[in-house]
């Protein structure tokens, strides 16, 4: 049926052909978004985090427009209450004191492991990164256990990919471009296929995340 007029809905469209933030696979990816709530997180994710909120601000009357609201979210990153609410919110679901202290300290490997190599690919080139491949990369890590391929595949958490440089970046040849965090499952092809996610050009093309915010009103 209908949506009743009472409700505000607001789509956020996000460029999404380059990762967001710098890894991929689970415990990475929980890394990072650790270190997004201590306000040490990437560029690009900090700003989804901030407009995402920050719109939930604004609907619920409790700031003025999506800009104040931007300032308020990353002002509760910086100040640690984000991170203090997150830690809350993982203890009121089980989590014990001692691992979210360990969390708080960022001793994030006696949490959650880590893989037993890293590889690291390097780039053939000079320029600038002009395009990365999110979707390829994504499937890659899938196949050395980050996800599943089929319902009975086990999950890896501790495997994935760390990007060393994304869109917009300069390179230089033999700069290191993405960590392979794996166990021994990653072949060489799978190595020549991540390394060729990244297409390395004369023009510098930077990530702009945000491509448009669609509001209620149809704008």
């Amino acid at each position: 049926g209908d949506i009743p007029s009472r409700v505000r809905a607001v789509a956020v469209i996000t460029e999404m052909d380059t990762p967001i933030g710098f890894t991929i696979g689970n415990s990475l990816e929980m890394i990072e978004s650790f270190e997004c709530v201590k306000g040490n997180g990437p560029e690009d994710l900090e700003l989804i985090v901030a407009v995402q909120a920050g719109i939930l601000l604004v609907n619920a009357g409790l700031a003025p427009d999506l800009e104040t609201a931007k300032n308020m979210i990353r002002a509760k990153f910086r100040d640690g209450s984000a991170l203090e609410t997150f830690l809350n919110i993982l203890k009121n679901q089980g989590v014990s004191d001692e691992t979210a202290e360990k969390l708080r300290e960022g001793k994030y490997e006696e949490v959650m492991g880590k893989s037993r190599e890293v590889e690291v690919i390097r780039s053939d080139d000079d320029g600038y990164i002009e395009s990365v491949d999110s979707l390829t990369l994504a499937n890659c890590a899938v196949l050395f256990g980050s996800g599943r391929q089929v319902p009975s595949d086990t999950i890896d958490h501790t495997v994935g990919l760390r990007l060393l440089k994304t869109k917009g970046d300069k390179v230089k040849v033999g700069e290191p471009l993405i960590e392979v965090h794996h166990n021994g499952r990653v072949t060489k092809d799978m190595l020549s296929t991540i390394g060729g996610c990244f297409k390395v050009g004369s023009e510098c093309r930077p990530i702009n995340r945000i491509l448009k915010i669609i509001g209620n009103d149809g704008k």
